[in-house]
């Protein structure tokens, strides 16, 4: 049977970084020591030197979801913060954080254009790859949310993709200062007069 007492307790980085994956088994085992949170620190600056983003990622959370205590849990939360949340103030930080926001952006995006194939698909129209590409192409969420709510009652899809008029309920953009002298900047689809 494994245990503390037959299972190293990886406590240098140099060991936890040769082997980050058995290095989470190891910290498993001891995460009632009572050295958990140098144990813990430990492992956190290894794997902050792992260049592999989504695969250190994925370890950082397994990590914790196998820590056996909540006092445990609560030292990794905060290691994890100090360690992986980039900080404002600085190009790096600032940077990161642009890039994060861009990126939950770009899965809204993403994620309202599959809703929106889904309520076509759904009700019925026959969608060519052709319409799909304009559907996950489309980087407008002002324009996506249009289609959707169009798609609702539509009965053709040129009713849905039609060009935005003035009785269109359209969901206000997210307001940004270069863009806050042009409301509707963005409502139309270049591609709309093409189909």
């Amino acid at each position: 049977m494994l245990g503390p007492a037959n299972v190293p307790r990886v406590s240098r980085m140099q060991d936890a970084s040769a082997d980050l994956d058995f290095a989470a088994f190891c910290l498993w085992i001891h995460s009632n020591d009572p050295d958990i949170e140098g144990i813990l620190t430990v492992m956190g600056e290894a794997l902050a030197q792992d260049t592999d983003r989504e695969a250190r990622d994925d370890l950082a959370g397994l990590i914790e979801d196998g820590l056996g205590s909540e006092h445990a849990r609560k030292i990794w939360r905060n290691l994890m913060e100090t360690l992986f949340t980039p900080r404002r103030g600085t190009i790096v930080g600032d940077a990161r954080l642009a890039g994060q926001e861009e990126g939950r952006e770009e899965g809204r995006v993403a994620g309202k254009a599959e809703q929106l194939l889904r309520l076509m698909e759904r009700r019925g129209f026959s969608l060519t790859e052709e319409t799909r590409q304009r559907v996950t192409t489309c980087s407008d969420m002002p324009l996506l949310d249009l289609w959707f709510d169009r798609a609702i009652d539509a009965t053709t899809l040129d009713e849905v993709f039609a060009a935005p008029s003035s009785t269109d309920r359209v969901p206000a953009p997210a307001q940004r200062p270069e863009h806050a002298a042009v409301p509707s900047q963005g409502l139309t689809d270049p591609e709309s007069s093409a189909n």
